[in-house]
């Protein structure tokens, strides 16, 4: 039976804050916490056809499970689908139902063209298997349309109401070869050596060919396997369940369907440009979904990893794809059916493009819109040079609200619609801007985030371009999503989805800025304790990221850090500072006491931070920030670094079961900041590696890691505590059994005990520490780079 809910629609909301007996502020329960729900990831709002209802996907975290490539290749549900139930809105009343109610994992919805029946991919069949299943609209029965076995993140409904393209699991391949295959080492074979293995040897072979056997094109040696795009590309036919197999045994990244239904384009990935890189490269093709026929449009050609920065022109006839990637410059090139190489309809002469969302067309389908440098582009299909139409001041530009690839423009394509981030005063909104004159004009902005954790499309417009629905939070306040009109005014709330948070008083944010070692203007996030209290000094617990403008979290629920939201400390007595800590190539760990300190100095100076208790934590890289801290300065009194690294050596070694390598890319072109292999700058590689300077540590520390993290494998946490405990410092190391890289994707009993184990930890050394605000807190900080001879 699906569950309707009546929404309260008034955006001040009168909320019930939990007071203690004495007064104090009741601490935020971890299980609250844990309970929450948030809208799934890569699945963006979706009004239906006639504009009258909306579906969204949301996530139960309870349920989630765990999230990985294993658990992708043994089932097909993606991590947008762990958890998740799809919801179903009428705007006008303001009612929503739980279509799914709880049973299986869903995701992917999709509204008919005639808006009649809702397409979604689910496993809640019970064959643990991901499967398309179809809704009625008007009576919410579900039935599952084909047992074909889905392998796929979206689905895409042909004009004629009656037939999905979607993509699928290998037809030679069931869902135990699958997933050995994915695991295995496909690449590692080459022609020509045909040895055999003994019978029941349980040896894997890895081989390395000569420079001049592999040469210098793309290789297949690169920081993860490709052949996690490996499916067929299908064609079900939602009446009879019929499939028609267009493609077989391609590594598609993405596919598009085109407006007219004729055609599918897909980005096929190939390999890794050159070792040591993260730059993929695909070819473009397009498939005839009347005879099968496929046309490789563009070859080798550099885009993001996912293969997703193209569109269809609103003809069919033409493509346009933008460059993306490590070595990639954002030029957009126009692929046409007719053939003849890509043409460059930009020519840009700038920085490469790391990733921007796919360009989209004007309505006629004579103009392409893009993000590059911050800016928003012009570029005609008939010309070849692009040129900046809007720039708006301070701002960096997030995306362009669309319909499918073409730009959302509310008054009869005279504008488009930007989202849009002010840096200097850290808030989002939106801003109309001239199609012709690139003028802006701002919609809304506020202290407030409009961007979704890992949506693409943050903004969904219906087709009668009366309403828009958008996401929305603070970081007191957990995202919900939220109704207007083109001009984004009228806004009301559609959701409550954790209603479990409202008992509480949380801590609010503010800006804090400061000036680095050298001299460099920064700023920090800082949430301040629940009913803080001027002239009382708190603990301090800083999150650190090298290389991450921390600051830019300060509108987001909770400032989350390294798998936790830090309401948890707030709500708890503490002060939380996230601060910017931007690095440079060859000097990452001496940039971090360069830029970190001084913004602890900051907030202990505005009487916040007690200088006697301070505390800092990471994850991921950001546990290399923490232990790259550790080793420079004894001024924490407690630390956390959970899915670390203290090693950039033993780092650039690793490697997966498969083969493939991701600390080497990391390194030599990535956020490590080497520059280059460590048989070129092997005192560097020293000179950044906490191991190497960790008898200076006096800080109490908890490695915390996930025991099958495949990012960043956990030998690198079992050196982090064999060396401390050799040399008899203090250090807990808590490794959690079959988890991988993200605390966010651990099971639930993992979480809470992650949560829980945090808190104490600092709990421990922190609280038990007597105030003491007029300490001296300026210590020196230990040079490194003199350890290295």
């Amino acid at each position: 039976m699906r569950a309707v809910l009546f929404l309260a629609t008034l955006a001040g909301a009168l909320r019930l804050f939990v007071i203690t007996a004495a007064g104090q502020v009741a601490p935020l329960r971890v299980e609250d916490v844990l309970a929450t729900h948030s809208f799934s990831e890569f699945t963006p709002v979706r009004f239906s056809p006639d504009s009258k209802r909306l579906v969204y996907a949301a996530k139960d975290n309870s349920k989630r499970g765990i999230n990985s490539l294993d658990q992708y290749a043994r089932t097909g549900v993606l991590m947008n689908g762990l958890g998740a139930d799809l919801f179903v809105v009428e705007v006008a009343a303001g009612t929503v139902i739980n279509l799914t109610g709880g049973t299986g994992n869903n995701w992917a919805p999709t509204w008919s063209p005639h808006g009649r029946y809702l397409a979604f991919l689910s496993d809640r069949d019970g064959s643990g298997q991901a499967k398309l299943w179809i809704s009625e609209a008007a009576t919410g029965k579900m039935r599952k349309v084909s047992d074909v076995i889905v392998r796929a993140s979206e689905i895409q409904w042909l004009p004629n109401n009656q037939e999905l393209v979607l993509t699928a699991l290998p037809e030679n391949l069931n869902p135990a070869e699958f997933e050995q295959h994915l695991s295995a080492n496909p690449a590692q074979e080459y022609p020509g050596e045909n040895e055999k293995k003994v019978q029941g040897s349980t040896a894997i072979v890895y081989r390395s060919p000569s420079n001049g056997a592999r040469g210098t094109a793309k290789t297949e040696f690169g920081p993860w396997s490709l052949e996690r795009y490996l499916r067929d590309l299908v064609v079900i036919d939602a009446n009879s369940g019929k499939a028609r197999r267009i493609d077989r045994g391609h590594r598609i990244a993405a596919y598009a369907l085109s407006p007219d239904g004729s055609h599918v384009a897909v980005t096929i990935a190939k390999g890794f440009e050159k070792p040591g890189s993260q730059q993929v490269l695909f070819d473009l093709s397009v498939f005839s979904l009347e005879t099968g026929e496929r046309q490789t449009l563009a070859s080798d050609i550099r885009l993001r990893p996912d293969g997703a920065s193209f569109s269809w022109a609103p003809n069919s006839s033409n493509l346009v794809y933008q460059t993306g990637g490590m070595e990639a410059t954002g030029d957009c090139y126009l692929a046409g059916l007719k053939g003849g190489p890509p043409k460059n309809i930009t020519n840009l002469k700038s920085h490469p493009n790391q990733g921007a969302p796919p360009p989209l067309w004007d309505a006629e389908g004579r103009h392409v819109y893009f993000l590059h440098e911050d800016a928003i582009w012009k570029a005609s299909a008939d010309r070849e040079t692009a040129a900046p139409l809007a720039k708006i001041p301070r701002h960096r530009l997030i995306e362009l609200v669309a319909r499918q690839a073409v730009v959302f423009s509310p008054d009869g394509n005279r504008t488009l619609v930007a989202l849009a981030y002010d840096n200097e005063l850290k808030q989002s909104g939106f801003y109309a801007v001239d199609l012709e004159t690139g003028e802006s004009v701002k919609l809304r902005q506020e202290s407030q985030w409009y961007a979704a954790s890992g949506q693409e499309h943050n903004v969904g417009a219906s087709p009668d371009g009366k309403l828009v629905a958008f996401f929305l939070e603070d970081a007191q306040h957990a995202q919900e999503l939220w109704l207007a009109g083109p001009d984004f005014r009228n806004v009301r709330r559609l959701t409550h989805i954790n209603p479990q948070l409202d008992k509480y008083q949380m801590g609010a944010a503010r800006l804090v800025a400061w000036q680095s070692l050298d001299g460099e203007q920064l700023h920090g996030a800082l949430l301040l304790p629940a009913g803080y209290q001027e002239g009382r000094y708190y603990p301090l617990v800083v999150c650190v990221y090298g290389g991450a403008s921390l600051s830019n979290s300060l509108l987001q629920f909770g400032l989350a850090c390294g798998g936790m939201n830090m309401q948890l400390f707030a709500t708890r007595g503490y002060a939380v500072l996230l601060p910017d800590a931007p690095q440079h190539l060859g000097t990452p760990m001496t940039d971090l006491a360069k830029t970190v300190l001084p913004g602890v100095d900051k907030v202990i100076d505005m009487g916040i931070a007690d200088p006697n208790r301070l505390g800092v934590m990471g994850h991921s890289y950001g546990g290399f920030s923490v232990l790259s801290l550790i080793v420079q300065t004894t001024r924490f009194k407690a630390a956390m670094a959970a899915d670390g690294l203290g090693d950039i050596m033993a780092s650039y070694g690793q490697m997966n079961k498969d083969g493939s390598a991701f600390a080497q890319s990391s390194a030599e072109t990535g956020q490590m900041l080497m520059g280059g292999t460590p048989w070129q700058f092997r005192e560097r590689y020293i000179e950044n590696s906490p191991v190497f300077y960790f008898d200076r540590v006096e800080t109490p520390l908890l490695v915390v890691h996930g025991a099958a993290d495949p990012t960043v494998p956990s030998f690198l946490a079992d050196e982090v505590f064999v060396d401390l405990r050799r040399l008899g410092k203090e250090v807990a190391y808590a490794k959690y059994e079959g988890e991988g890289h993200s605390p966010l994707d651990w099971s639930y009993a993992n979480q809470l005990d992650f949560c829980n184990r945090v808190i104490a930890w600092f709990d421990s050394h922190l609280k038990a520490q007597p105030a003491n605000p007029v300490a001296e807190h300026r210590y020196p900080i230990m040079p490194v780079s003199s350890r290295a001879e």
